[in-house]
């Protein structure tokens, strides 16, 4: 029924913390949900310290949002790294240096950008899942040991 459209905002964020800076890629506003982010270095692909989180959907309309970071050491700060994302309509990278970056300046800032679109909840759901995944195994482990005894 709906046609596909293009993400209408991409932004990375940027966040100094300790010895190590945090970079947050955020894509809203695209429709269909299906979208591949990657952060590159140099034509290379980064793997190390990135967080992809789930696509999320606005309450009020048909729209989908998605955030990606990357953690890097104070010494990797000077490279440039680019966040990319490839949607059926559109293909972009973006730089993390240049002007357009916004610094988060306080805490609350960081917040504010890790909690739009409830991402701590979905991360929370995530990470819930995970250790129930883990419990179950565990659990399932235990029978099957037990199994072995009864039946030996």
């Amino acid at each position: 029924e709906k046609g596909s459209s293009p993400p209408r905002t991409s932004e990375i964020l940027q966040k100094k913390h300790e010895n190590q800076t945090i970079y947050v890629c955020l894509i809203e506003k695209f429709y269909p949900e299906v979208i591949r982010v990657t952060w590159t270095e140099d034509e290379k692909e980064v793997t190390d310290n990135v967080v992809k989180g789930d696509t999320w959907q606005s309450t009020k309309e048909d729209e989908y949002s998605i955030a990606s970071w990357l953690t890097v050491p104070a010494e990797s700060e000077d490279k440039t790294y680019y966040c990319k994302y490839e949607h059926e309509e559109e293909s972009t990278s973006l730089p993390t240096q240049v002007d357009s970056v916004k610094t988060a300046p306080q805490e609350e800032d960081c917040r504010t950008v890790f909690n739009r679109g409830n991402l701590m909840y979905q991360l929370m759901h995530r990470t819930a899942y995970l250790v129930y995944i883990i419990v179950l195994l565990k659990s399932s482990m235990y029978n099957i040991i037990i199994l072995f005894f009864i039946y030996r």
